[in-house]
């Protein structure tokens, strides 16, 4: 029952207080935007909160845990809790699936609980489509009926879909809390944890990932390894273009990783000491600090936006990662660019 209870969120503490407040005090709206970063933890809370709202004797605002609705949200298989997001087949929420989803089921009554809660995951890719098919029951919902659509680009829905929702901002949390909350766990070394604390930037679930998958991990080593072999080889461009391609699924993570090991060497080329998101990797962020000025980082972390953009764009993927590679060769080899030492 832990994953809906709210002792398992982390920060966030005026959204829990507020939807708390909701369900004690029976003044709560049909519909909810949570809008937020992948990770940041919309999931986590919306989970509390749905099974407090379909709970038969909540306390406080907060599910008993013990009740038979509460059982049902444990179990898996609450009749009155529908989970609605991107079929793993498809890029967007189509409106047949909002109208056999949500819609026709709205209109059936609760089952065990006195009301019903819609969660829509990735709620920005429902289409406009889909959007005005939910808008029209968003206007006029049964007065048991709640909807919380989480999103990562709250601008990527209708306004007249946001117009009828209690929109709650999911900001980055404290360096501090995350720092805590990683140091507490006990699977993994310090510096590992060390490094999911500060590649967090204030995202508990982007730092789990950092900690918990080692593909990904895996990854971030080889991205920076990359990066630092085109320091000292022009062969090296040829391996990271050969990396990029084989990567190609995981691309948006090594771009990440880029970016983030560019501002890295960029505020230690600045400062001359400043504390670094790949706190594992002082050594390799330091020869790129050590070899570049702040203008070449600067047009290199240009470039690398540049890069995604043109993906984003469905740029040719060998010829936007030619290109890439060649500003960075540019960049690295030209003596113009180098620090003075």
């Amino acid at each position: 029952m832990k994953k809906f209870d709210y002792e398992t969120v982390t920060g966030h503490d005026l959204i829990c207080a507020k939807l708390k407040q909701a369900v004690a005090q029976h003044r709560f709206v049909s519909a909810y935007v949570f809008s937020g970063a992948e990770g940041i933890g919309k999931k986590t809370v919306a989970n509390p909160f749905a099974a407090a709202l379909l709970c038969h004797s909540p306390k406080d605002g907060k599910p008993c845990l013990s009740c038979p609705s509460c059982k049902l949200m444990q179990a898996g298989n609450h009749p009155d809790f529908i989970v609605t997001e991107t079929p793993a087949d498809k890029k967007s929420i189509g409106v047949e699936q909002v109208r056999d989803e949500l819609i026709k089921e709205a209109y059936v009554r609760p089952f065990s609980s006195s009301r019903k809660v819609f969660l829509i995951k990735n709620g920005e890719t429902m289409t406009a489509e889909a959007q005005n098919a939910l808008l029209k029951i968003l206007e006029e919902p049964p007065e048991y009926v709640v909807f919380i659509i989480l999103t990562t680009a709250q601008n990527l829905l209708l306004e007249t879909v946001l117009s009828r929702c209690l929109k709650l901002q999911f900001l980055p949390l404290n360096q501090r809390l995350c720092h805590d909350y990683f140091q507490e766990m006990t699977n993994a070394d310090s510096a590992r944890k060390e490094l999911a604390a500060s590649f967090a930037q204030g995202n508990i679930g982007r730092g789990k990932q950092m900690l918990t998958d080692e593909d990904f991990y895996n990854l971030y080593e080889q991205t920076i390894a990359k990066m630092q072999n085109v320091l000292h080889s022009l062969s090296a461009l040829t391996e990271f273009q050969q990396f990029l391609t084989d990567n190609r699924e995981k691309i948006e993570d090594i771009i990440d990783f880029m970016l983030v090991f560019l501002r890295d060497a960029l505020r230690l080329t600045i400062t001359g000491k400043a504390k670094l998101i790949c706190t594992d990797r002082q050594a390799a962020v330091s020869a790129f600090s050590q070899k570049l000025a702040p203008g070449g980082l600067i047009r290199l972390m240009e470039a690398v936006i540049h890069y995604r953009e043109r993906l984003q764009k469905n740029a040719s993927f060998t010829g936007a990662g030619l290109e890439l590679l060649t500003k960075i060769q540019e960049e690295i080899h030209d003596q113009s660019n180098r620090n003075p030492i």
